[in-house]
């Protein structure tokens, strides 16, 4: 796309746009900044200045998301007949080598399918949301083991915007966090909103034949969260996403290796992970999706024992509208260093 078919792109957001995103991203702008608030009262150590310094983060963090929320907003309809025409290459690959994939796979992709959300699989979905569209995903997590672990987590609130590209996504996250861990006879309890998540995705390739379909994810931790579960520095990593449509619209292969920086269960320290995750996914009906997946994880380094973890998850997802999925996993640890027990719910909206 030319500079000048960009800039049209920007500033080319309806009213009713706008109006969307507004009602969509207030309520997830305030519940982070009156969260964060609360939990530093609650912690009955925050002076003012810290609490200035909160607020602050919460208004950089909502003009930040508006402006990227407003960028994908401005859909193809928007655009002049000649631009909506040509969306430009798909994947990377297309866009560095200037070739176009086969027929058949142009055809394929360019249906309008059930969006396709990253969540409740562990492995990140290998396509983009796309130019001009936003998912936005949301979920708890209960997590148990015995009774020296326990932790609740929500909302995962995931935003990702498609912009400048169909193969380019633009992906901030937010969460908050309450644990209780006993370690030689010591509880200790954190809670608070976690760090912020910045990442993008791009699209390398679509399938061709047993190709796979290929995303690459950059992406990094920054120290905005509470005092209790922030990791102090900024974390980063990169996911490698690999996805196989083994039998069109019924079963599905994908295949996650993820390198990342992550802070020690204790939260005085972090060490690199190396984890995998395989998933298969049969699709039942068109509206209900059943899926079973190995996960695995590989600390190297840190405070946390060096033994693997590995899990046996599995979980429904049902399609309410396309736009719209409801989900449900459940998952046990197969090793001692695993949790015992992990159960989550969640849902994501395509606009």
């Amino acid at each position: 796309m030319s500079p000048v078919g960009l800039a049209h792109a920007l500033l080319e957001g309806s009213y009713h746009s706008a109006v969307s995103w507004g009602f969509l991203l207030g309520p997830i702008t305030l519940l982070w900044l009156v969260g964060s608030l609360i939990s530093n009262l609650h912690a009955r150590s925050a002076s003012f200045r810290e609490l200035v310094i909160i607020f602050s983060r919460g208004v950089i963090f909502s003009a930040a998301i508006a402006l990227m929320a407003w960028a994908g907003a401005a859909r193809a309809q928007s655009f002049p007949e000649s631009l909506a025409e040509d969306r430009g290459p798909k994947t990377l690959l297309e866009a560095i080598l200037g070739i176009r994939e086969n027929d058949e796979v142009k055809e394929r992709s360019g249906e309008e399918d059930h969006l396709d959300a990253d969540r409740p699989h562990f492995p990140e979905a290998s396509t983009t949301v796309g130019k001009g569209r936003a998912i936005l995903e949301s979920g708890y997590t209960f997590t148990q083991k015995g009774d020296s672990f326990l932790s609740h987590s929500g909302p995962e609130a995931l935003l990702r915007v498609g912009m400048f590209a169909d193969w380019f996504e633009f992906r901030v996250g937010q969460n908050f966090l309450r644990q209780r861990q006993t370690v030689a006879g010591a509880t200790t309890t954190a809670s608070g909103a976690q760090d912020l998540y910045l990442g993008v995705k791009l699209g390398l390739t679509e399938q061709i034949g047993w190709l796979p379909a290929t995303v690459v994810i950059p992406q990094m931790t920054v120290p905005t969260g509470s005092g209790e579960v922030t990791a102090r520095k900024v974390l980063p990593g990169v996911n490698v996403d690999f996805g196989w449509e083994v039998v069109k619209d019924v079963f599905n292969i994908e295949l996650l290796i993820a390198n990342n920086f992550v802070q020690d269960d204790l939260g005085t320290s972090s060490h690199h992970e190396l984890a995998t995750g395989l998933t298969a996914a049969f699709q039942l009906t068109k509206k209900l999706e059943f899926f079973a997946e190995w996960d695995a994880f590989y600390p190297t380094g840190g405070l946390r024992s060096a033994a693997p973890r590995n899990y046996a998850v599995a979980g429904l997802v049902y399609f309410v509208t396309p736009d719209f999925q409801l989900d449900m996993r459940a998952g046990v640890g197969l090793d001692h260093a695993s949790n015992d027990f992990l159960a989550g719910v969640g849902f994501a909206a395509r606009y």
